[in-house]
């Protein structure tokens, strides 16, 4: 061996038990930390469905649209002269109208809207920042078509108790015909989902998307 050749050192590094003590201390620290803030995530989240679900059913039985309209109902019938041998000539002869007609002026109103009530935590979900909500379907709440809600305004011969509440029936029929031609309904669910969004944004949410809704509803495409 030469005086410019050397032997090879060996390094031998020394790791005290108490480092590696340490260092497996803080691996589990960071393991336990990492499933500690996903347990917690996951009970916010729980939470939050509660929370919001006990606010929106705060609303209870919510009426966001209503329908007014005013009509005539007409009904006739033979009268008492008509089956006469004078009624007829009058009739028939002279063109005289010998029948009884009721005619009624009446007024309704429809309230629609939906009853936040149904709703469960099924009914919330969480997808990012964005809540999904999945509201009831809108419904007719309440009409009203009072006796004191309609007028005589011509009424000739007799007509019993029974045939007036029929035309009185058929004034309510005709309120929800109305009522479904106006989209009552439809103006309902979007009057509810204004008033659901803006409980939600007061509660800090700011992204709000609605699941399952009635194909007569439209909506802005997402992002809008």
């Amino acid at each position: 061996m030469t005086a410019m050749e050397k032997k090879p050192r060996k390094i031998v590094i020394s790791v005290s038990p108490l480092i590696v003590l340490l260092a497996v201390l803080v691996v589990a620290g960071l393991f336990l930390a990492g499933r500690l803030a996903r347990r917690e995530k996951h009970a916010l989240t729980i939470d939050d469905t509660v929370l919001i679900v006990t606010k929106i059913q705060a609303l209870g039985e919510l009426t966001t649209a209503c329908y007014y309209d005013e009509m005539v109902l007409t009904r006739s019938k033979p009268g008492a002269l008509a089956s006469t041998p004078l009624g007829s000539l009058a009739r028939d002869g002279f063109g005289k109208d010998v029948d009884d007609h009721l005619v009624l002026i009446a007024k309704g109103t429809v309230r629609a809207g939906v009853d936040l009530l149904e709703m469960g935590p099924e009914d919330i979900r969480f997808s990012g920042d964005t809540v999904y909500v999945r509201l009831p379907a809108p419904q007719y709440l309440d009409i009203i078509v009072n006796p004191s809600d309609f007028e005589v305004f011509a009424e000739s011969g007799k007509w019993a108790h029974e045939e007036v509440t029929k035309l009185q029936d058929t004034a309510r029929q005709r309120l929800i015909m109305e009522a479904d031609h106006a989209g009552l309904k439809r103006k309902a669910y979007e009057g509810a989902m204004d008033a659901v969004t803006d409980l939600l944004v007061a509660s800090g949410y700011t992204y709000i998307r609605y699941d399952h809704i009635p194909s007569y509803i439209k909506l802005p495409p997402l992002g809008d």
